[in-house]
């Protein structure tokens, strides 16, 4: 699968520290190989989305067809659903 990634996170990718970068590019590997470990399913508002957890990291996405992963937020599990679900409230004003 290819993965295509939001600005966020980009952006989000880039400002890690070393260690924590590798460790993400890692886990996007093989999630694009179809082999992630913890992923899941996300209910709710957030119906349709997947997250893979690396860490206190998460990332959420979904599939599109092609196959395509489109990454769409990612940040600390703390903040991660909130800030994308206000996203998602703002973008389709």
């Amino acid at each position: 699968m290819r993965i295509l990634a939001s600005e966020q996170v980009q952006g989000w990718l880039v400002s890690l520290p070393p260690d924590a970068k590798k460790r993400v590019r890692a886990a996007l590997r093989l999630l694009a190989a179809g082999r992630a470990g913890e992923v899941a399913a996300l209910r709710g508002e957030l119906d349709g989305y997947r997250r893979l957890r690396i860490g206190d990291y998460r990332v959420i996405y979904h599939v599109e067809d092609g196959p395509v992963i489109k990454l769409d937020y990612a940040d600390i599990r703390e903040t991660v659903y909130g800030a994308f679900l206000q996203i998602r409230a703002l973008t389709r004003l």
